[in-house]
């Protein structure tokens, strides 16, 4: 089922678009506009391209959206949680796998709050797919969630990375700095399926935002860390100890 078929099948009058900054959500951003471009006037819902600033988000990711909405004139929507990542550390300590409650709390329950306040038929698009995960590989393309009572759609659910790549080269799509870099992203530095090497990356070229972390983990109780890779107690402050190449070559 391709976009249109979708609005007009389930009579969608409101359209929420999530747009992370990651390859995925570009993709799923563009082809969901340019499908319904030419949908009539009386057929075509309003639309918002919503972002949700995580309050965690790597530098640049946030400046990097709204270039990409302004140059396809996409109507953007900024959002953020009530609370920013270091209050909900207080109360919630450090997310775990077992504890993962950063994504609802600082990406999710923003995106829905703003879902629940629009006009019926809702409908919520992500950049979900299939090949991404065991997990996400029995994903529905379209149902229906009553407890928010809005219908959820994944348009590109069955592409491949490879049509990923080259829908973004035969669109000339802009991709973030920052996904290049670290390989997603970086709306959310979730250290819970992060990698040392992922880490090390971020704190070379981010120190300034990767100290946040090492700041956090001076609040804890002796021994608290700041990341748990596969439930693993890892320090922010002890990965700022280790030297990077350029800091060796000096």
């Amino acid at each position: 089922m391709n976009p249109k078929e979708f609005v007009k099948e389930y009579s969608i009058r409101s359209l929420v678009i999530g747009f992370s900054g990651g390859k995925d959500s570009l993709c799923a951003t563009h082809y969901t506009l340019s499908e319904l471009s030419d949908l009539p006037e009386l057929l075509k819902p309003t639309i918002y391209v919503v972002h949700v600033d995580t309050t965690v988000a790597l530098p640049g990711v946030q400046d990097y959206v709204k270039e990409v909405c302004n140059r396809f004139n996409w109507p953007l929507v900024l959002l953020r949680p009530e609370k920013d990542f270091e209050t909900e550390v207080q109360s919630k300590g450090m997310p775990s796998m077992r504890r993962r409650w950063c994504c609802f709390y600082l990406k999710l329950k923003p995106f829905m709050d703003f879902t629940a306040k629009l006009p019926p038929q809702r409908a919520e698009i992500t950049g979900l797919r299939r090949a991404e995960s065991i997990r996400r590989s029995k994903m529905k393309e379209v149902f229906y969630n009553r407890k928010g009572h809005v219908w959820k759609y994944a348009p590109i659910i069955d592409w491949s990375d490879d049509d990923i790549k080259h829908y973004i080269r035969k669109h000339n799509l802009p991709t973030s700095p920052v996904s290049k870099l670290i390989g997603h992203s970086g709306e959310c530095l979730c250290g819970v399926f992060a990698s040392v090497k992922s880490l090390n990356i971020i704190k070379a070229n981010y120190p300034d935002f990767f100290n946040r972390f090492v700041e956090l983990e001076k609040q804890f109780r002796s021994g608290g860390a700041a990341f748990f890779l596969h439930n693993k107690p890892l320090r922010a402050s002890d990965l700022m100890k280790q030297k990077c190449i350029e800091e060796w070559m000096k």
